[in-house]
């Protein structure tokens, strides 16, 4: 039996005795195109286009958002072309292949999935540190001792066989266990990752599964607590520990002394650093446009009934679209009517407040709302996200009243107050009418916006449309198919939606009427 050459790591890491080593590295421990067997792993071996880190001076060098390991690669590769940072591992992988970077560092769970999965991905011969996997615990938590005591009291052989499970090949052990015991301590939020497989990924249904979530199961179960996993962007698990927004976190996180300074670790299961890099014999697929893209869709929408994380996928999105756009609606509205008379206190709180909004990137602005105004609030991403597309909306339809309004002639104004009208009458039956048909275009477009711009929700533990897609991403390593399907669908939900706005507001739009809707109801024999 020939083993890997990673296996070779955890030899060095773990306790095996010395002769078995010695046993494993004589019966082939290093040999290209073979795949392990052991407990550890099952990892295919194939010849990397780089084989030295000499060889890797003046390339570009990529690694997960979050991931803050530069100063690791530089102390091996000296001059680095530049770094490139990716939010999931297919974006990653996919950037390896197309040659848009030439190493991307990771550590040996993913690494060695991402070589299985890729015929065209090699691992880098030489790891650059060894290091331990980690479940992180915030500063304040008080229970680190006792979840430690729960890892320790596992035995090695039910830690290797899990790790088997996960890391192997055959899926269909890749099963959770249910929480079947009565959580008498309780209920413990966990942020993980749900993209990191195996370590940890939403599966079947949207279910966090992986190596890292069975693991805290074991421990939960020690404890007598239950556990609520939510998934979310791996750059967001650290940050969700830190502001409250969960008990622990897991995902792939190895641990760094930089990390320790802003967060606890259980220690669990040793790992290393590495480099996925392009295999240099890399095959090109011989199968057809049409057979790839059958394969494509199968593996999208009908495996594991892939098409129901679409569907709820779009419910949120939609869900966040319409009601932010209506309370948005409102919310401009009420600041501009506030600021119409020339109201100086209202005036420069909006203007402080449309600027302050307008000046922030919305995935900060949500950011900031999730970790640091609502850090001890008990409200979910979703309704973090409405407040924070509310505001930004809110300011768009503030400055769409102000150009309506201001497109009408002042005179029409005069004119009403000269026929007995009051200020807010006759700029409701006067004004308001003729201001509309040029805020509903600017309307539109705002609304399409909209629509698109939550798809960064991803980094405040939402599973939006986009997400959704993430997630398929992660499972299939087809990069193309489920981002091509994720902007049909978005494209199909834009003409929808516009669709429906132009039919709802065709009546308020007097430039779009015939003469006999407008002269209906008015005598004209008189």
């Amino acid at each position: 039996m020939r083993i890997g050459s990673k296996f070779c790591i955890f030899l060095r890491k773990s306790t095996v005795p010395i002769i078995f080593a010695l046993i494993l590295s004589l019966s082939g421990c290093g040999s290209n195109g073979s795949r392990s067997e052991s407990s550890g792993s099952d990892v295919t071996v194939r010849t990397p286009e780089y084989t030295e880190f000499s060889e890797l001076k003046g390339k570009t060098l990529s690694m997960l958002t979050g991931a803050p390991f530069e100063e690791l690669i530089l102390s091996k590769v000296p001059e680095v072309k530049e770094f490139t940072y990716y939010a999931s591992m297919p974006d990653m992988t996919l950037a390896v292949k197309s040659g848009k970077t030439d190493a991307a560092l990771t550590n040996n769970a993913l690494s060695e999935l991402a070589v299985n999965r890729e015929e065209s991905l090699a691992l880098f011969p030489t790891p650059l540190k060894e290091a331990s996997f980690g479940i992180a615990f915030s500063k304040e938590n008080k229970d680190l001792a006792k979840w430690q005591a729960a890892y320790d009291s596992i035995s090695q052989e039910t830690k290797d066989l899990l790790w088997k499970k996960w890391t192997g090949s055959d899926e269909s052990k890749k099963v959770m266990p249910q929480q079947s015991w009565e959580g008498k301590n309780g209920t413990v939020k966990v942020a993980a990752g749900d993209t990191l497989e195996p370590m940890s990924y939403a599966g079947e249904g949207g279910r966090i599964c992986g190596f890292d979530a069975e693991m805290i199961l074991l421990m939960a179960k020690e404890l007598d607590v239950h556990v609520e996993f939510t998934g979310m962007e791996f750059a967001a698990v650290l940050s969700s520990v830190q502001s409250g927004k969960a008990d622990m976190a897991c995902g792939s996180i190895i641990i760094t002394d930089e990390r320790r300074q802003a967060v606890n670790f259980v220690e669990y299961y040793p790992a290393a650093f590495v480099l996925i890099v392009r295999a240099a014999d890399a095959e090109v697929s011989s199968k057809d446009f049409l057979t790839s893209v059958g394969e494509s869709f199968e593996k999208t929408f009908i495996r594991e009934e892939r098409w129901k994380l679409f569907i709820s996928g779009i419910e949120t999105t939609l869900i966040i679209t319409v009601l932010s756009a209506l309370f948005g609606t409102i919310l401009g509205f009420g600041a501009f009517m506030a600021c119409r008379n020339g109201n100086r206190a209202a005036n420069v709180i909006t203007r402080f407040a449309v600027w302050l909004v307008q000046g922030t990137p919305m995935m900060v602005l949500l950011m900031i709302l999730y970790y640091i105004i609502f850090d001890k609030v008990d409200i979910d991403g979703v309704g973090v996200a409405i407040v924070g597309f509310t505001l930004v909306f809110g300011a768009g339809v503030y400055g769409m009243f102000k150009v309506g309004v201001g497109a009408v002639d002042k005179g029409q104004l005069e004119g009403a107050l000269a026929l007995g009208y009051g200020n807010g009458k006759a700029f409701l039956n006067i004004i308001l009418p003729q201001a509309i048909p040029h805020i509903l275009p600017l309307y539109q477009g705002e609304l399409t916006a909209l629509l698109k711009s939550t798809a960064i929700v991803g980094y405040i533990a939402v599973q939006d449309l986009t997400r959704m897609g993430d997630l398929i991403r992660a499972r299939t390593y087809d990069a193309f198919f489920p981002l091509i399907a994720v902007a049909a669908i978005y494209f199909i939900l834009a003409a929808v939606l516009i669709a429906l706005f132009k039919r709802l507001t065709f009546k308020f739009d007097y430039t779009k009427r015939n003469r006999e809707t407008i002269m209906k109801g008015i005598s004209m024999h008189d």
